[in-house]
């Protein structure tokens, strides 16, 4: 499945806008702060519900506008619209029928998104790290979504039951043990997934970075949750969580350490290495996506080419060009890029301009 057309009003630096695509490469060529980066926000919004950039929504919303509003039409006869009002919040259409959860939606349209603030993964804390993993399991397997957001819930009662209380003496066993019991249950499932993923990741980088590289990439999951986790554990453990107000236990501890050659690449990794590992990464989401879905996912790159050199660059378009993908979105400034693309006839080429207003 690909899109087909997109009509923004009002999101970010767009009034009003549209736009076709093709099923193949779609090249986005605009000088910095024209809004290629805004158009592919608008795409991953219609996929996902929500923007890859601005964790507000009120921050997508046009300057001096109090809605804004992105209608996607897809290949598959669908039709999407993402709606949000500053007053009276967020609504999400699939042909016109409003959904009454944004949950029922993720995993309809799987996407992708290669940005330039993905150097984070890197070089940023663990919740990111966490963030992109839950991203890409939570569009093939709503099963672990829901127990991801029942985790966060109990995790959350748990806490703020102990901040509640004065004094260590004066806590109920039975309550914590409820909320143990359930957290136990939880770490198990979503730790169990998050090895499986991992594992297949860790498969993919290696054939993926071959194509692009000559670094050997390798993905380590670190995470406290033991395969004999039980209420001993917790119960060892309840002082410090009862005074610091946080469990010390559990996948929201999760991370993933980064390597390059058995070295840790935010440490010894060049930036074109750095770069080259994280679109390798999110390529490996993609084909798992792929593996996984009814839909081909749509990919998005946003400013690829910065930091690569020129024979990374010519890896990276070679694979591009590969059967493997099927609707890709590339963004791009550099006017001697534009000129070659403007030979290819299987390139739909979408040339941005600043908005006259």
């Amino acid at each position: 499945m690909h899109i087909d057309k997109i009509l923004i009003n009002n999101f970010k630096n767009y009034k009003t806008y549209k736009a076709s695509f093709i099923d193949g490469i779609n090249y986005l060529f605009g000088e910095n702060g024209v809004g290629k980066t805004n158009l592919l926000d608008a795409i991953y919004y219609l996929s996902l519900g929500k923007s890859a950039i601005n964790t507000k929504d009120d921050e997508n919303i046009r300057k001096k506008q109090k809605s804004f509003r992105i209608e996607g039409f897809y290949s598959n006869s669908n039709s999407y619209i993402c709606y949000y009002d500053s007053n009276s919040g967020k609504k999400l259409f699939e042909n016109n029928n409003l959904y009454k959860s944004l949950k029922k939606h993720i995993g309809k349209i799987p996407i992708v998104f290669v940005k330039p603030l993905d150097i984070n993964l890197l070089r940023g804390f663990s919740d990111s790290r966490r963030k992109f993993l839950d991203t890409l399991i939570s569009q093939i397997n709503i099963k672990y979504l829901n127990k991801l957001v029942d985790y966060k819930r109990t995790l959350k009662q748990r806490n703020v039951y102990l901040k509640g209380i004065q004094h260590l003496r004066d806590v109920d066993e039975d309550i914590v043990k409820t909320y143990n019991e359930k957290l136990i249950e939880l770490n198990f499932f979503i730790n169990n997934v998050r090895n499986t993923v991992i594992k297949k990741l860790n498969s993919n980088i290696l054939a993926v970075s071959n194509k692009l590289s000559r670094e050997k990439f390798s993905i380590e999951y670190s995470t406290n949750v033991k395969s004999d986790l039980s209420l001993v554990d917790f119960d060892k453990k309840l002082e410090s969580d009862f005074y610091t107000n946080k469990t010390s236990i559990g996948i929201h501890n999760d991370d993933y350490i980064f390597y390059q050659d058995d070295r840790l690449i935010k440490r010894y990794g060049s930036q074109g290495q750095q770069k080259i590992f994280i679109i390798s990464l999110k390529i490996c989401e993609y084909l798992i996506l792929k593996e996984n879905s009814e839909n081909n996912p749509i990919i998005l790159f946003d400013d690829i080419y910065h930091k690569l050199d020129n024979k990374r660059i010519e890896l990276l378009n070679n694979y591009l060009k590969e059967k493997i993908f099927k609707q890709i979105f590339i963004s791009d400034s550099v006017h001697e890029r534009l000129d070659k693309v403007k030979i290819s006839k299987d390139i739909n080429i979408i040339e941005l301009e600043n908005e006259k207003t």
